[in-house]
Order: structure tokens, then C-alpha cells, then sequence
């Protein structure tokens, strides 16, 4: 008798475990970010809709985390949910370390559930029979600015679709003191080789080039496109001295931090912590830019980045971690991330069924950045390998601390993408 209590005790607390689902996510619940706020609020929800089931989320660093699963999914320790990189969704899939959504629940969709969601993202990596991952915090690389500040210096948003106006709008909001010391920077860019977004080379080499890679994904940056991109990078710095020299070193936060408080006006990064800053300083005070290009009303094609929400091939908990998965991304889930975490739609109905919120002019940047995307959002080619934003921002710092020029910076760059990549 007491060997099958004790074996029915095993057996319950099997049943606790089992009920469990680990996710890993750069979001944490308990935090500030009006998207951790919601991601709180959709774990509640979940769990109060199914008794018994926890969802632990463990924090990670967002530069480390995909490489992380990739080593977790090895061993077999990767979480049920994971967050990867949009960019690195290939590597992930190559990997067999996702499961098919489609297997899991897409195929119990109807037809108009397939086509709320089907778009460029959904397509991004999949097959006609295979679908890894919904992609959530969709982003577009561009400029957030203070909007307060604009209006003041007199500057219509509308009217800087090329460099030469951008430029000469971020000398008008640069600010000396008596001394000739900036109290305000124009344009704030960062170049640290880890924590920063791609830089305005990058989208020069897009403008101009149309890509940054040959048909063997090797890259191709010094070129007359590359060279002239990465000198006016810096002459952003050295001749019109609207970004501060040290954007050598800085990261995206440090960008932000320094946004909200006031001590620059238009900073380069992406669109998804439009909504932090946002709460730092008044829906009002933020706006977004798309990247100006060389042709007056066209702008540059920027890269598109987001989260890939994805099952581990190799949980457990695939039927659950799908359904948490699948909770996060429906209609109502949706609504929630767009009007109270500030996330771009994943799903065309969320648009069609708010329109008071689309109509708020607070919440114009969500179209604004949605059409960025539609208009001038780069995915990364399949095969593509890593890396290419470090070197690119590598072959800024040499500039900048060595006096190298930049086909010579360019030239190092897309030596070491090469060979980190084996492509030869």
C-alpha cells in the first residue's frame, strides 16, 4: 500500500512538472517596457485559462541569446518557447531546432485565420508545408525624433527624404552652450561592434546597391556605394558635427537613455522602442523617420528585424508550448501587444478592428513604420551569414580612431565577414 502512494505521489509530481513551460525572451514580465507589461498580462491570462500551468520566462541578454538556444538545443537543454532573432531564423531551422506550427496548429486554421496573419513575415523561412515561427516585435531600422523639438526649431518631419535636408536639419537642432560645448547632438548614432543597429552605410549600400552580398552571400562593401556611404557616416561626425564623436563606443541604450533625457533630438534605432521612449516622455514628444536616401520623396530600404516566436523541436511540452505560442499570437493577444505594448500588428484585423486607436495621432508611427516595411523593408537572403553589422560598425571605428579610409576599413570589413562565414 504504501509503495503505491508513493509511486502516486511520483506520478502527481510528474503530472506538476509536466505541466510547466520554460520561454526564453530578452522581455521580463516584471519589467517597465510597455511590451514586458503586456507579455505579464498574456502569461496571467494563460495560466488562469489553464489550470495547473505555469509559464516560467528566464530573461536573457538579447545580442546572446539565440546563440544560447543553439548550444541549449545541443544539449537538450533549450526552453519549450524560445525567442530567435528574425536573421537567424535560417541557422535555426537548418538546425532542426524548431518545430513546425504548422503540424502544431496552423493546420486547425481556418482559411481566414491564415490569411489574417499571411504577409512577408509569415512567409519569411517557410515552405508551402512548414511554418517555424510568428514573428512578434516587428521592427523596422530607422530614426525616432522629438517631435516638441521640431516644431520648435521649425522643421517639417514630411519634407526629409534626402541626406541634405536631414543634415541641415540636425545642424538646426545641435545646441552650444557660450562655450562651443554641444548640449544637444543632432543625429545620435552608435557604432559599438555589440549593442548597435546597422548604421547609415548600411543603407546606402541598400540604396545604391540593392544589396549587401554577391549570389554566394559573400559581402561586397567596398564599393563606390560602401565608400560613399561610410564617409558620409562620418562627416556626420568630423565636417557637419551633428553626432557626437562618441558614437565610436556607444551602444543603442546608451542612444536612448540619452534621447529621453534630452541630450539628442534624432536617434538612429529601431522602431519597437518607440514605445519606451514614449512612456519616458509623452506619446506626443516621439515620432519616427524613415532613412533618407540621395532622390528627393524616396528613402532608403532599411532592414527589417523582429523576434521569431518558435516551439523547440525537441520539448517536452511541444502541445503546450504551441498552445501558449498560439495564445500569444491570436486576435485578442494581438490587440493587446499593438494598443498597450506599441507592437506593430502581426495580424491585419487588429487594424481593421481598431480604428479609433489607428486614428490617434499618437499612434501614427505604427503606420509610418508599417509602411517603412512594406516600402523599404530588407530581409536577410537564406544562406546569409552573421556579422555583417559588427564589421560594417568596425570599419566605422577604424576610421574614426586610425584615420583609415574608408575603402580600406570597407575592404577589412568584408574580409573578416568572409572568412568568420567561410565564404570564399
Amino acid at each position: 500500500w504504501s509503495s503505491d502512494v508513493c509511486s502516486s505521489d511520483l506520478l502527481a509530481a510528474g503530472s506538476a512538472m509536466a505541466q510547466q513551460i520554460r520561454m526564453w525572451t530578452f522581455l521580463d514580465p516584471a519589467g517597465k517596457d510597455p511590451r514586458e507589461k503586456v507579455l505579464a498580462q498574456l502569461i496571467t491570462k494563460f495560466e488562469a485559462a489553464n489550470p495547473g500551468v505555469k509559464v516560467l520566462v528566464e530573461p536573457q541578454v538579447w545580442q546572446q541569446m539565440t546563440d544560447k538556444f543553439f548550444a541549449a538545443h545541443q544539449t537538450g537543454t533549450a526552453p519549450d518557447v524560445m525567442w530567435v532573432h528574425l536573421r537567424r531564423v535560417p541557422d535555426a531551422i537548418s538546425l532542426g531546432s524548431l518545430a513546425n506550427l504548422d503540424e502544431l496548429f496552423v493546420k486547425n486554421w481556418s482559411k481566414d485565420d491564415q490569411e489574417d496573419v499571411d504577409g512577408s513575415f509569415w512567409r519569411f523561412a517557410a515552405t508551402p508545408t512548414a511554418h517555424y515561427t510568428i514573428i512578434h516585435s516587428r521592427s523596422n531600422i530607422g530614426q525616432f525624433y522629438r517631435t516638441d523639438l521640431f516644431k520648435e526649431a521649425g522643421i517639417d518631419p514630411k519634407s526629409l527624404s534626402t541626406w541634405d535636408k536631414f543634415i541641415k536639419a540636425a545642424e538646426k537642432l545641435t545646441v552650444r552652450d557660450a562655450g562651443g560645448n554641444v548640449t544637444r547632438w543632432g543625429f545620435g548614432q552608435a557604432y559599438a561592434v555589440d549593442g548597435a543597429n546597422n548604421s547609415v552605410v548600411f543603407s546606402v549600400l541598400l540604396d545604391k546597391q540593392k544589396t549587401l552580398f554577391d549570389d554566394k552571400n559573400r559581402a561586397t562593401w567596398a564599393t563606390a556605394a560602401g565608400i560613399e556611404g561610410l564617409n558620409l557616416q562620418i562627416d556626420m561626425i568630423r565636417k557637419f558635427k551633428i553626432t557626437s564623436p562618441t558614437a565610436i563606443s556607444e551602444k543603442n541604450d546608451d542612444l536612448y537613455d540619452q534621447f529621453h533625457a534630452g541630450r539628442i533630438a534624432i536617434v538612429r534605432g529601431a522602431s519597437a522602442r518607440i514605445p519606451r521612449a514614449m512612456q519616458a516622455l509623452g506619446a506626443e514628444k516621439v515620432g519616427f523617420l524613415p532613412t533618407p536616401s540621395f532622390t528627393e520623396g524616396k528613402y532608403s530600404p532599411t532592414e527589417v528585424s523582429g523576434w521569431a516566436v518558435s516551439v523547440w523541436s525537441k520539448s517536452q511540452q511541444r502541445a503546450l508550448a504551441a498552445k501558449f505560442v498560439e495564445y500569444i499570437s491570436s486576435r485578442e493577444s494581438d490587440t493587446l501587444w499593438t494598443t498597450e505594448g506599441g507592437a506593430v500588428p502581426i495580424r491585419k484585423s487588429t487594424i481593421k478592428n481598431n480604428p479609433t486607436f489607428f486614428a490617434d495621432p499618437k499612434n501614427a508611427y505604427l503606420a509610418d513604420v508599417a509602411a517603412a516595411m512594406l516600402d523599404g523593408g530588407w530581409f536577410p537572403p537564406a544562406g546569409a551569414g552573421v556579422g555583417w553589422n559588427e564589421e560594417l560598425n568596425r570599419a566605422a571605428q577604424d576610421m574614426l580612431a586610425n584615420n583609415t579610409d574608408a575603402k580600406t576599413a570597407l575592404e577589412k570589413g568584408q574580409n573578416n565577414y568572409n572568412r568568420a562565414n567561410r565564404l570564399f
